[in-house]
């Protein structure tokens, strides 16, 4: 296995070898013992022509590289979830939004959409107390990340759970002319074409009809019904077979990414899951670089490189991710002491040690958590909320939150709801 090759390779390396027989290669594969071989069989391009076939069910190689890199992901996430477990639950919630802040911007710089982190933080900060039915853009996408947080997870079990998942997931996201225009799925293409990729450059033309889609997400739907496969190798084979199925005309990369975050947020942890759109944005060229080999014909539908790059990307994710929280639980005790010493010195003109301790020491916490985006801060009516559970009256709080404003060492940001940040560094 040590220089085992994409087929298309092999055959360019004894392209002067008579005796080299590229299906010879490929069914050897197919026997081996390490092979896993599927019943979904997506569409392949031809390098020469634009013909396309089904003919290759999807397969791949247990390779002693995806096996290392197998190992690291499930120890990766691990070593998150006892990290995660160090950390204080208001910090967790900032934590986590602040990753689900990097997904929705990054599912949608993917794609070429712009969007502007401090909306899409008001939306997080809000969206529990929003009533359902009147939101306006990104509302509904974050509402179903934020299920996905609280690890209230969709089935997929029937097309028309896609559909559900789709409508709801960018409600208000896809222009009129691009919705579906089949009964489930799209039927009639826009300008007889859909090609995957970027403006200028094809990664893969996708089935024509409602008729060839539907059947190919049945038979994904069996495919994701089995439990024969360890989690995340099945999660990377449906986000492939799902893009190259492309059922819709538009919003096809980022229902395809939720799909993938929803599945590793609940089989392994929710901080892998809500990185997904952040590891591809790092690393896209590549992103659709393998993509592209597992396209095409003369690599008969294997799997084995496109799901090993695919984990090399979610664990290099996955260590920035471990990265940050273990850093962030260091600092954070630093953060006490210096939040400690703060309100020695204030209780000295004369606040109330107790209360203004817990006011710094938690708009500390915020800002560590939540970085260079501080509309994902802690609100005062959490600060209140959590300052009174330690002893401290509501009207005694509010005082001093006025008191630190008036003195410059809190900033108002927002009137409502009521949000202060820290006006002088603490660590």
């Amino acid at each position: 296995m040590e220089h085992y090759q994409p087929l298309e390779i092999v055959k360019y390396q004894h392209g002067y070898d008579p005796n080299f027989s590229l299906d010879a290669e490929y069914q050897q594969r197919l026997a081996n013992v390490s092979s896993v071989v599927t019943n979904l069989h997506p569409l392949l391009n031809f390098k020469k022509s634009d013909e396309q076939t089904k003919q290759y069910p999807i397969f791949f190689v247990y390779t002693p590289n995806m096996v290392n890199l197998f190992n690291r992901f499930l120890l990766n996430s691990q070593k998150i979830k006892e990290a995660s477990r160090k950390l204080p639950p208001v910090a967790l919630d900032q934590f986590l939004d602040s990753l689900l802040l990097g997904e929705i911007t990054y599912t949608n710089s993917i794609e070429g959409i712009k969007t502007d982190a401090a909306e899409i933080s008001t939306i997080i900060r809000s969206i529990d107390g929003h009533p359902k039915g009147q939101e306006k853009r990104l509302w509904s996408t974050i509402r179903m990340y934020r299920e996905v947080q609280k690890g209230n997870l969709l089935k997929i079990e029937s097309l028309q759970d896609f559909r559900n998942i789709y409508d709801k997931l960018l409600k208000g996201e896809i222009p009129v002319e691009k919705q579906p225009n089949g009964q489930l799925f799209r039927d009639t293409l826009v300008d007889g074409v859909l090609r995957v990729g970027s403006a200028t450059k094809t990664v893969h033309v996708p089935p024509i009809s409602e008729l060839a889609i539907s059947e190919a997400l049945s038979s994904l739907i069996a495919f994701m019904s089995k439990d024969d496969l360890p989690a995340v190798y099945k999660a990377l084979v449906t986000h492939f077979f799902f893009e190259n199925t492309h059922p819709f005309l538009d919003g096809n990369g980022r229902m395809g990414r939720y799909l993938l975050s929803t599945y590793l947020s609940s089989k392994y942890d929710r901080f892998t899951g809500f990185s997904v759109a952040t590891a591809i944005h790092a690393q896209v060229s590549s992103y659709y670089r393998i993509f592209k080999e597992a396209d095409k014909e003369e690599n008969r539908a294997e799997l084995t490189f496109f799901i090993e790059k695919m984990l090399q990307i979610l664990t290099d994710q996955q260590d920035k991710v471990l990265n940050a929280l273990i850093t962030a639980k260091e600092k954070l005790n630093r953060v006490k002491s210096a939040a400690s010493a703060k309100a020695n010195k204030l209780a000295e003109v004369g606040y109330d040690k107790k209360t203004v301790y817990g006011i710094i020491f938690y708009l500390a916490e915020s800002k560590l958590f939540t970085g260079n985006n501080p509309s994902l801060g802690i609100q005062d009516r959490v600060i209140v909320e959590l300052v009174s559970k330690e002893g401290s009256s509501q009207r005694e709080i509010k005082r001093e939150l006025k008191a630190l404003e008036e003195s410059g060492l809190i900033k108002k940001i927002a009137s409502r709801p009521k949000q202060h940040i820290l006006a002088f560094d603490i660590d």
